[in-house]
């Protein structure tokens, strides 16, 4: 335990000079602006500086099982992946969630941590301690939710804890709503829905009815999902290959049940329209909310599917897992666009809110740029 704090107090006062040396060091971008009168650049120029900003942006952050985080940059000509933090096992990364404003990323390490990570500046910036095996943690407003797989959630704000309530035991996945709730779910834990104001649940899912057996059918609930745009539907996948998906203003019981593949759905993503599964085999599936029916498959993946990650106005699809590669998928033409070897397991994947390929928009023409110079004269 005391060499455990060392550690941690040792990585702070890691943290602190590396933001002290980043602060008093010169960028080179700064040094060129303050020497060159940019009312006045040449537009090339001018582009060539924007481009470079661009660039410096990392457009996914991956974590593994060793604790480290990599940031990936597509953008570039030749990609690029960076790593960050110390690689040790009992620093595994289980969560890897962006905040509301999309500049910090909280990482939740196995060992009872919270790390917070500034994506502009690439270091970490804050850090909070827990006991016990932490699950996830967000922010909701200028709140920090942190959540323990035994279901202990604390409040923090201004960096202390401000209240705390259990939310059920055995918690395998926990999810904030797009209206400020949360919505967890675990083994032998049903779905509910937690006002955060009044601390209780606002809907308590029913399971489902017996079989044809007349056998009680287990609750394990390994993933949910919800659309942006919808908190009222919630998509859930179970550790019997089963989806099922409820709406919260119908009934208690879910509207859909069915099976996928044959083994546990450990991550799910979902959008307005599709929700998109992954099991524990490398499969990668996608189903249509409307009609419920599976559109099709996507292929590539060789192991168990950790997580996966949508982008918010691109059509890209991420996935990562125990094959230690990350795979970007076109969700419009199910083709892999971009494919990265880690090295390392990977848990966990975020897409940050840059663009991956700037529309016709955004693309600035030099040449519409320059002054006319008049026409050339011929020489006689």
């Amino acid at each position: 335990m005391l060499r455990e704090k060392a550690n941690n107090q040792e990585r702070i006062e890691k943290n602190e000079k590396l933001k002290e040396t980043m602060e008093s060091s010169i960028d080179p971008l700064e040094d060129l602006q303050s020497k060159i009168d940019l009312s006045e650049a040449h537009p090339i120029l001018l582009t060539a500086i924007s481009d470079f900003k661009k660039v410096k942006m990392n457009n996914l952050w991956v974590a593994t099982d060793l604790g480290s985080l990599r940031g990936v940059c597509l953008k570039s000509e030749q990609n690029t992946v960076v790593t960050y933090d110390e690689i040790s096992k009992k620093n595994e990364i289980v969560s890897l969630t962006s905040s509301e404003n999309g500049q910090e990323l909280y990482c939740t390490l196995k060992s009872g941590l919270v790390n917070v990570f500034d994506m502009a500046q690439n270091i970490y910036v804050n850090q909070f301690e827990m006991e016990g095996d932490l699950m996830t943690a967000f922010d909701i407003g200028d709140q920090l939710l942190t959540v323990a797989k035994n279901g202990q959630v604390h409040v923090w704000k201004d960096e202390e804890v401000a209240e705390k309530f259990k939310i059920g035991e055995n918690v395998e996945s926990c999810v904030k709503l797009s209206d400020g709730k949360i919505v967890s779910g675990g083994k032998e834990n049903e779905l509910k829905v937690w006002d955060l104001e009044t601390q209780k649940s606002v809907f308590t899912s029913k399971n489902v009815p017996r079989d044809e057996l007349d056998i009680r059918v287990p609750v394990w609930i390994k993933s949910i999902s919800s659309p942006p745009n919808d908190s009222n539907i919630l998509c859930v996948g179970t550790h019997y290959h089963q989806y099922r998906q409820y709406d919260i203003r119908v009934k208690r019981r879910p509207i859909v049940d069915k099976t996928w593949e044959e083994l546990p759905i450990i991550s799910l993503i979902s959008n307005n329209t599709q929700c998109y599964l992954g099991n524990s085999k490398g499969d990668i599936g996608r189903l249509d909310l409307r009609n419920l029916k599976e559109v099709n498959k996507f292929r590539g993946a060789a192991g168990s599917v950790r997580s996966l990650a949508l982008h918010h106005s691109e059509p890209y699809l991420a996935s990562v897992g125990l094959d230690r590669h990350l795979r970007i998928h076109n969700t419009l033409t199910r083709e892999v666009e971009h494919k990265f070897y880690l090295k390392n397991k990977l848990n966990c994947v975020v897409f940050t809110t840059e663009k991956i390929k700037e529309s016709k928009e955004d693309e600035v023409d030099i040449w519409d740029q320059l002054e006319e110079t008049g026409k050339r004269r011929k020489v006689e």
